[in-house]
């Protein structure tokens, strides 16, 4: 069913629905998150996002400095020496999302603070004085550069003038006033409409997702300035466009889930890769001072070899290759090749397996998975009953299944004796009026369970999963397939 939002049409669905609570419930964790992880990892955190931030969000644009030249421009050179429009750009980002950042309570949602934003967005380039802080003079619709050099409208925003000051306008005075909307939703909105007027002559692509930083930070969201919406965007520049064009070919009056969805999704991904930084800083943390050294160098400089170490970190040469074999030995760096070349990166080689299922039947109703390090995993993320009676309803198959209590046990062994033990009820996953008994699990399992409250890798592995299917009564009704992706 529709819902008119602002002027859009959006599907508010049940997957929607529970796509944003799972978003929401990482925003939960995030306070015991960022106590335990304590302010030195937090500031590392956000010093690589903002890089990670200001170089994706420009290259998206036309940029072509990379995260290193970034980092380095942004620490080690004086904005008396800005001469190219790469780096007046860079700098311009770099110096809105320090603001963003630092004072987003203070920053009101109002036509003269973007205006503002965008002043400062530009102020480094003496090119765009005399567009900086007003809205357009004259049109700038999208366009596509084909192979011979010729120009494709893809398309075409708002006109300049009365139109986008009218639009613009109104676009603000429903963010302020809509009390109903879910702050995820409004957010996405307002960044969705405002590349859609492309109210600013140029800059509009920046801005936006600064924005979007900005609405996140305001409406609850403090993790977002840890890890980098904009690179996530750039790894998927295709999509983003695509999306944006599919929704805004429609216009006015469309349908904007599939924006909506695909800003969702970007939450998602990027609260995951935010765990696994989180994972990352912890393991080097357990490292001694010259082993986080030759750590250090290598996460900035995968693929390089002990010769190169050793020359760079003034480290004798067997030094380095013995500390790089008990850091191999350790789990803390993954060795590539053989001879003359070999190199190390921080990522650990592992096998990925995907929408890999396990069934449980009457006469197989137990099975056993075996989790040898601390980089084995497994994600419990979709159930598929087969029921074995007819059924032509729902309400048929939901019933016998609430009646028969089938439930998961989970059952983690480690190797110094622990155990833990957790139940998972099927019919809380049962979405209602989903015709077919096919659940996707709304907040994805993941196994080895942690022992004694704490993360999974701090387990003592090998690590043991025992999987049983079981109810209220001897005999199952149902056929249960769990689908699950797996890390080994």
């Amino acid at each position: 069913m529709s819902t008119k939002i602002h002027t859009f049409l959006l599907d508010l669905d049940f997957p929607m629905i529970t796509h944003m609570s799972a978003i929401d419930r990482f925003g939960g964790e995030w306070i015991g998150i960022a106590k335990r992880e304590g302010a030195q990892t937090l500031k590392q955190l956000k010093s690589v996002a903002t890089v990670e931030s200001t170089g994706a969000s420009t290259r998206i644009e036309g940029s072509r400095m990379t995260d290193d030249e970034v980092r380095t421009f942004l620490f080690d050179l004086k904005v008396e020496k800005l001469q190219e429009r790469d780096q007046q750009e860079v700098k311009g980002y770099f110096h809105v999302l320090d603001i963003i950042i630092g004072a987003y309570n203070d920053i009101d949602i109002s036509e003269t603070s973007l205006k503002s934003l965008h002043n400062e967005l530009m102020r480094f380039s003496a090119k765009d004085e005399w567009h900086k802080g007003d809205y357009k003079q004259h049109s700038n619709s999208v366009e596509r550069t084909n192979p011979d050099g010729s120009k494709t409208i893809v398309f075409d925003t708002t006109p300049p003038g009365v139109e986008t000051e009218d639009a613009m306008r109104a676009l603000v005075n429903w963010y302020n006033e809509d009390r109903i909307t879910p702050p995820l939703i409004k957010s996405a909105i307002f960044v969705y409409d405002f590349l859609s007027i492309h109210p600013f002559q140029d800059g509009n692509g920046r801005l936006s997702r600064l924005l979007g930083t900005l609405l996140l930070l305001k409406n609850g969201y403090p993790w977002i300035e840890y890890v980098s919406f904009e690179h996530e965007i750039e790894n998927r520049k295709a999509e983003y466009y695509r999306v944006l064009v599919e929704c805004q070919g429609n216009r006015p009056g469309e349908n904007v889930s599939p924006w909506l969805n695909f800003f969702l999704d970007c939450m998602t991904n990027i609260q995951e890769k935010l765990r696994k930084k989180l994972s990352k800083q912890k393991r080097e943390s357990q490292i001694p001072p010259r082993e986080k050294k030759i750590f250090t160098y290598v996460d900035n400089h995968p693929g390089c070899n002990s010769s190169e170490i050793s020359e760079k970190l003034a480290i004798p040469l067997p030094t380095v290759k013995r500390i790089l074999a008990d850091m191999v030995a350790g789990g803390f760096l993954t060795k590539h090749g053989a001879g003359p070349g070999t190199n190390y990166t921080t990522e650990r080689v592992t096998r990925e397996s995907v929408d890999v299922t396990i069934t449980f039947h009457d006469i197989h109703e137990h099975h056993e998975f075996v989790m040898f390090d601390r980089y084995s995993s497994m994600t419990l993320k979709k159930i598929i009953l087969n029921p074995k009676f007819e059924w032509k309803k729902p309400d048929d198959w939901a019933t016998v299944l609430l009646q028969q209590g089938l439930c998961l046990r989970v059952i983690c062994h480690d190797s110094k004796g622990g155990t833990i033990t957790q139940l998972y009820y099927l019919g809380q996953y049962n979405t209602p009026y989903h015709f077919q008994p096919v659940f996707t699990i709304p907040k994805p399992i993941q196994l080895p369970l942690a022992m004694d409250g704490r993360d999974y890798y701090d387990n003592a592995y090998p690590v043991i999963i025992d999987m049983r299917l079981q109810g209220n009564e001897s005999e199952l009704k149902f056929d249960v397939m769990i689908v699950y992706d797996a890390l080994t």
